[in-house]
């Protein structure tokens, strides 16, 4: 057996022991119920050997999916109460009428990879009929997750969603989101009591969102259970109100993924459609910034583009939205010293965060630290412009990541780091699960 065989055992392993039975658990202890986009990563990687898996890991999702049709962030398991928070009882979703009473559930929502998910288990079907066969139960409700974010987030109609948590853009604490979050101003008097659980060790401190990230994190949630989790209400007073473009990018090639599926099974798909051609549309007119040649959030609080300089602007590559001139800016900056390094700092690819910014962090989660999921993605986005050169090099770094430090949760990018290794959990399943689809292309 080869280094790469037996690095594709250890993934299977890896998502072996976090299959509780009725889900696959993103890491053995840090998160023990099921996160809405690490499901859709994490059948990715089944669909290559696994699609019975896949499947009911996504139809154990969609339990959660609210009535109104927002899938949640997080779907709690059989012991919600286990250690984690905030757990059910901090989101208290049984406010609204929208919201499922078993199993409990989280009350916001995360970027939308589940077509894309779809349409890999199609492709690993023995046959067109089976895979549509496979997927079909799944097919009504996915279609009806992105409805819920064109009828409830986009308040413009112009195909571009908003997220209102950082939670929702699963880049949780990116420098991106510092600016929006600053106009909360917290009265840690009347914040509601919470304590956190994601803080085993000093160590784990240095890598994790802070006490300040967190008081907010906690002043959003406690705003959308006083509105009972109606959008409309949400909407008028939030603070945090930001079209991400990791987020739409993401929605518009799972919006291609459906439309493409739901041909095959002969599904009226004209709204999808007119959607994603507004979403494509969208994103080059409002979320690109010609000053940094590179996409951006738009906060819609300020209407204003906010400075940015994490990777989630690389990504609307996977959607096919940029022309060329722009792909070819885009391909400058990843490049660049930002996320390449230079002669004397090499870099793994790809950092979260531009390197050469005083907000880069190596080894804080989501500010700047190298994550195999959006490797992934952006692996596909270079492969979609033909980038061939670039896709390659993305992969065997992250496959050399996951060779030497194993199936952690994020990397330091740094090639010359003092200490090289992974950070967060280990174990970690959309590692695991991506790194197999990698190895099978």
């Amino acid at each position: 057996m080869d280094t790469r065989e037996l690095l594709v055992e250890r993934a299977r392993a890896v998502l072996e022991h976090n299959w509780t039975g009725s889900f696959t658990k993103p890491a053995p202890s840090l998160y023990p119920h099921q996160w809405n986009w690490d499901a859709g990563f994490i059948a990715i990687g089944y669909a290559r050997y696994a699609p019975q898996r896949a499947l009911a890991d996504l139809a154990h999702l969609f339990r959660g999916q609210w009535a109104h049709g927002m899938l949640p962030q997080i779907v709690f398991g059989d012991d919600p109460e286990a250690r984690y928070f905030p757990g059910p009882d901090f989101w208290q979703t049984w406010r609204s009428p929208l919201a499922p009473r078993q199993p409990l559930t989280s009350g916001i929502t995360m970027p939308p990879v589940h077509g894309i998910a779809l349409w890999f288990l199609l492709q690993s079907a023995p046959d067109e009929q089976t895979g549509l066969e496979w997927i079909r139960p799944l097919f009504d409700k996915v279609v009806a997750a992105h409805r819920y974010l064109y009828q409830y987030r986009d308040p413009q109609e112009e195909g571009l969603v908003y997220i209102r948590h950082p939670w929702e853009s699963g880049t949780d604490n990116s420098p991106v989101w510092d600016e929006p979050l600053r106009r909360i101003e917290v009265d840690r008097d009347r914040l509601p009591p919470y304590a956190r659980q994601d803080l085993q060790n000093p160590e784990a401190a240095r890598h994790r969102p802070t006490d300040d990230d967190y008081d907010r994190y906690v002043w959003l949630v406690d705003l959308f259970r006083r509105h009972d989790y109606d959008d409309k209400a949400i909407e008028a007073e939030c603070p945090f109100l930001v079209q991400d473009p990791l987020f739409n990018a993401i929605l518009a090639w799972a919006n291609e993924c459906l439309v493409a599926i739901g041909g095959m099974l002969g599904e009226d798909m004209r709204d999808l459609l007119e959607w994603n051609e507004l979403t494509i549309f969208s994103i080059n007119r409002q979320l690109w910034d010609p000053t940094q040649g590179r996409y951006a959030a738009h906060d819609l609080v300020a209407d204003r583009l906010l400075p940015t300089h994490s990777s989630s602007a690389l990504m609307p590559l996977i959607a096919g939205a940029p022309d060329m001139d722009q792909a070819r800016q885009l391909l400058e900056w990843l490049d660049s010293a930002a996320f390449s390094g230079t002669p004397d700092e090499p870099a793994w690819l790809c950092p979260t965060f531009d390197m050469q910014h005083p907000d880069f962090d190596p080894e804080r989660y989501w500010r700047g630290p190298v994550w195999v999921n959006m490797n992934w993605l952006l692996y596909h986005g270079l492969q979609r412009y033909g980038l061939g050169r670039h896709a390659r090099r993305l992969k065997y770094d992250t496959i050399e990541l996951l060779e030497r430090f194993g199936f952690c949760e994020y990397f330091d990018p740094r090639k010359n780091a003092p200490v090289q290794k992974g950070y967060g959990t280990d174990h970690f399943s959309w590692s695991a699960a991506l790194c197999i689809d990698l190895l099978a292309m």
